[in-house]
């Protein structure tokens, strides 16, 4: 299963799901087949995510790394907010604009021109805050609910304001933006202990196979 937006930078949904494990026999021909798909496309590189650690994909130029899905039970009690934090939801496009901005800065996004990653037309289905301390963009986090559950996605703090607990107040503001449903996300190695104290736990963990360019 494959997709691709075109996005500049390898993350989903630039990126393929195995459906079943990958023997070494049949890398080569997934590899091609992947490169038949993004190649004739603009963007930046991609991804292949699997449940199972299965074949090296290091020889053909990717990349691999680990990570958790983690889930957590519907409500809660956040931990409170720093007092210098002032988190507001994005409703217009000057918001998305620094939503943007820290995703650019946070996901190292090379080359990325404003406007083309993510805009306010992402507010028909997406919801995302921000956290501003002194006035600047330090903090963002965004959620999709479907299915019965909320989607958490693209946590992201400027590295010079981690630590202070920035990131998880923004985690907190997604994971309860529908506090009747049960959360869901893909956690860092940097995030996972920050998640498990909010009270998520880890159901299973992909190997990701990633390749910088097209």
């Amino acid at each position: 299963m494959v997709s691709d937006l075109g996005l500049p930078v390898a993350i989903p949904p630039n990126n393929g799901t195995l459906l079943r494990p990958l023997e070494e026999s049949g890398a080569q021909d997934v590899v091609a087949r992947l490169h038949d798909f993004f190649s004739p496309n603009p963007g930046g590189g991609y991804q292949l995510w699997s449940l199972w650690p299965g074949a090296d994909l290091g020889p053909s130029g990717f990349e691999s790394f680990t990570s958790p899905c983690m889930i957590r039970a519907a409500g809660g009690e956040p931990r409170p907010a720093p007092k210098e934090i002032r988190i507001v939801e994005a409703d217009d496009a000057d918001r998305m604009r620094d939503v943007e901005a820290l995703w650019i800065e946070n996901f190292q996004i090379e080359g990325a021109v404003p406007g083309t990653v993510c805009d306010e037309r992402a507010l028909d289905a997406w919801r995302f805050w921000i956290g501003y301390v002194d006035g600047r963009p330090v903090s963002t986090s965004a959620a999709f609910a479907s299915d019965d559950f909320v989607g958490v996605y693209a946590v992201a703090t400027m590295p010079e304001a981690r630590g202070r607990g920035y990131g998880e107040a923004l985690t907190w503001a997604a994971t309860i933006s529908d506090s009747s449903l049960p959360a869901a996300l893909q956690a860092s190695s940097m995030g996972r202990p920050v998640y498990e104290r909010m009270g998520y736990r880890t159901v299973t963990e992909f190997t990701i196979w990633e390749k910088s360019k097209r």
